[in-house]
């Protein structure tokens, strides 16, 4: 049976989550689940809310429960413990329901659980985005690091010649909203251009009030470059957040398969793949960021090797194996 028709002899599976926002984590990681499914399995890409035009144009269907537009059979995968319950849940008869939990947001989580046993007379299958979660969860479920192709990202990442000149690149990558970024992020940007860095921020129009106008800062709406294009422009990637305090943080992942040095907050998934001093530095301080960022700064063979860590680190997480075991998950 070639594999087209394997695919048709499964259950359809069903992603359905909140197709506003183009830069959500939540809504790439469905994304990157239906390209890696999609080989060997029927997937539909579904919103339940109206769709942001992005989307619109890449087979996602937005649901209209009063004209009879929504999942009804096959398996359920609910992307995320942010997307509301919905009352046309009782009109499907499921073979399995799949609820990704990806925010530390228990009452919500334990709110859905109780409405998908009663909807849909199924237990939901509990996938966690980090070992963090389903820990502090308390609850039985797989732990699946943030699904994606990170090919792009590690084929750049072996075209990249080592930064030679001075001064040095620290940047990183997100939604443009003030949650995603440390309060005192503002200041260690000021602190690293007053010592000749550059700063690139993509997702950080939001931060202007603070860094407009500051020589050396540059402050990019969010999806304003090819992400892929944009870390190769960076030689190190500094991530922390302010009230969000991120499941995963597939961010970090692509750096990390990008080639480059990672300096992030302690709190956030991404601190279970990351070896203290060897594939990044996890930073619980402002003096522990300056710190970190100055010595990749002063060291370049450090630089190089912890680069070289992280990659093999983000292959091992989210290459073929990785993809196997998702695509045997679902």
């Amino acid at each position: 049976m070639d594999p087209s028709s394997a695919a048709q002899a499964l259950p359809v599976i069903h992603l359905t989550g909140y197709f506003d926002d183009p830069f959500s984590g939540a809504e790439l990681e469905l994304m990157s689940l239906a390209r890696l499914l999609g080989p060997t399995r029927s997937v539909k890409l579904w919103s339940v809310v109206p769709l942001h035009p992005v989307f619109a144009s890449q087979a996602v269907t937005a649901v209209q429960p009063f004209a009879g537009n929504f999942p009804r059979k096959g398996v359920l995968v609910w992307g995320g413990v942010h997307v509301p319950p919905a009352p046309w849940l009782k009109y499907g008869k499921f073979e399995r329901v799949v609820l990704h939990c990806n925010l530390a947001s228990f009452e919500r989580l334990f709110t859905l659980i109780e409405i998908f046993r009663d909807t849909t007379l199924l237990e939901p299958e509990l996938v966690f985005a980090s070992e963090a979660l389903r820990l502090t969860a308390g609850l039985p479920g797989k732990v699946i690091y943030s699904p994606m192709d990170i090919q792009p990202f590690l084929h750049a990442a072996r075209l990249r010649k080592p930064s030679s000149t001075e001064p040095l690149t620290v940047g990183r990558v997100s939604r443009d909203a003030p949650d995603k970024h440390h309060p005192q992020d503002p200041l260690l940007y000021r602190m690293l251009a007053a010592k000749g860095w550059r700063v690139r921020i993509m997702g950080g129009t939001c931060l202007a009030p603070q860094l407009q106008g500051v020589e050396g800062v540059e402050l990019l709406p969010a999806g304003a470059r090819h992400v892929v294009d944009f870390y190769q422009s960076l030689d190190v990637f500094f991530y922390r957040t302010g009230a969000t305090v991120e499941a995963y943080g597939r961010v970090v992942a692509e750096a990390m398969a990008s080639g480059l040095p990672v300096v992030a907050g302690i709190h956030g998934g991404y601190a279970e793949v990351i070896v203290q001093g060897e594939s990044g530095f996890l930073v619980a301080s402002q003096e522990d960021a300056w710190e970190a960022l100055s010595r990749l700064a002063t060291q370049p063979l450090l630089r190089q090797a912890m680069a070289q860590a992280g990659l093999r680190k983000a292959e091992l997480l989210h290459g073929a194996a990785a993809i196997a075991a998702v695509r045997a998950s679902y």
